[in-house]
């Protein structure tokens, strides 16, 4: 499996005790990503796997494991549920396609605001987080 076509970095909380870390949006990544460490600290249950991810390098990593049903706190506060696979090794963690559209989440570009990553809210409101603003260079 391959993965990258990185959107940013954006704050998250993950887990019933909600631990807080930093996600790659990846709307290019076939999985949900994170790293063993990382699912240690926020008390992860997972199913053990046994399996390697092919990365847009060509190197490989490890799969250790699955954590089903992870509560996701995304940055202004919206829950949801997230499959992660757990990898070992030095790896982000990466928020990719699947969550993206079972969530509704899209890449949009507007020429006044540049591009912003959108969801609809559970009050039906649609949440538009700037990533690369027209003024600034670079990613957020």
């Amino acid at each position: 499996m391959h993965y990258a076509c990185p959107l940013g970095m954006m704050d998250v909380a993950i887990g019933q005790e909600g631990y807080k870390l930093k996600s790659l949006g990846d709307t290019g990544a076939e999985l949900n990503i994170i790293p063993e460490i990382e699912s240690i600290k926020a008390k992860l249950t997972m199913r053990a796997l046994n399996m390697c991810l092919k990365g847009i390098g060509c190197h490989s990593t490890a799969v250790v494991g699955l954590a089903e049903n992870t509560l996701l706190v995304l940055p202004l506060g919206e829950e949801r549920k997230i499959h992660f696979f757990v990898a070992r090794g030095a790896v982000h963690t990466v928020i990719g396609r699947p969550f993206l559209a079972d969530n509704g989440i899209e890449l949009e570009n507007s020429q006044d605001q540049g591009e912003i990553l959108s969801y609809k809210e559970s009050d039906g409101k649609r949440l538009c987080i700037p990533i690369c603003s027209p003024e600034a260079k670079g990613w957020h």
